[in-house]
């Protein structure tokens, strides 16, 4: 039984890394409400980093140590940004958002990159 109930954890937590396009957010004015005036805490995957982003409903975006970004939603309704300040100065990407409860997943070329929760 045991066994049974590690192999059912180890499936979940595998699936949980993954979403079908059919998933993500694709309505581009409910992604901008979404995220507009809104602070976003959260886990990169890659680093197992903590970071905070604060979207500016007049289109910044600013971490916790201060560097600036620019961001918006495509017409795909993916959320957008590009860094101006900070080491990830000129770095620009599209990434797709899925809703999971009361939080978000990021995934990027269909990988899961981040998670966090939105706050107001």
């Amino acid at each position: 039984m045991r066994m049974l109930q590690t192999a059912f954890l180890v499936l979940t937590t595998l699936g949980t890394g993954m979403a079908s396009a059919q998933d993500y957010l694709r309505d581009r004015a409910e992604v901008e409400t979404m995220l507009s005036g809104a602070t976003l805490t959260g886990v990169y995957l890659r680093s197992q980093s903590h970071y905070v982003l604060n979207f500016s409903p007049d289109g910044t975006l600013v971490d916790a140590g201060g560097a600036e970004a620019r961001w918006w939603v495509n017409d795909s309704g993916q959320y957008c940004r590009e860094w101006s300040s900070g080491r990830l100065a000129g770095n620009h990407a599209c990434m797709d958002l899925v809703r999971e409860g009361d939080g978000i997943g990021i995934y990027s070329d269909g990988n899961r990159v981040a998670e966090g929760r939105l706050a107001r």
